[in-house]
């Protein structure tokens, strides 16, 4: 597998995560990145998007699902981005995931709270 990544930064959606029945009832933005290894030798010469992967259908992916069905946990919502991702997409190898709850990192005085998650085709279909 390339080395090569797709990154796309600062993907945002109001959902309504989180811990508390406040934070599920009231809603915040959410805010992702995600990465996305595959090989792009093929699109760099040829100028194809076929053979590389659509930003806008990226975009819009992960923000129906932090738009959608609540979740406690942002490793919750962060593992079903990877997952929808490397269903999506057959020609990615591994998908990096970040994301940030703004509006708690606020609260904690920090500059941010975040999780990444990292996943390959091959953890997904070990289960490690």
């Amino acid at each position: 597998m390339s080395e090569d990544w797709i990154s796309v930064r600062s993907i945002r959606a109001f959902g309504h995560h989180g811990a508390t029945a406040r934070e599920r009832t009231q809603g915040q933005v959410f805010e992702a990145d995600v990465g996305l290894r595959l090989d792009l030798s093929v699109a760099s010469r040829t100028d194809s998007l076929a053979e590389s992967v659509d930003y806008a259908d990226v975009c819009l992916r992960v923000e129906r699902i932090l738009g959608g069905r609540p979740h406690r946990l942002l490793e919750a919502v962060a593992g079903r981005v990877a997952d929808e991702l490397l269903s999506a997409y057959p020609q990615v190898g591994r998908v990096a995931v970040r994301l940030r709850k703004p509006a708690v990192a606020r609260v904690l005085r920090t500059g941010a709270v975040e999780v990444e998650l990292n996943r390959s085709r091959e953890t997904e279909s070990t289960g490690r």
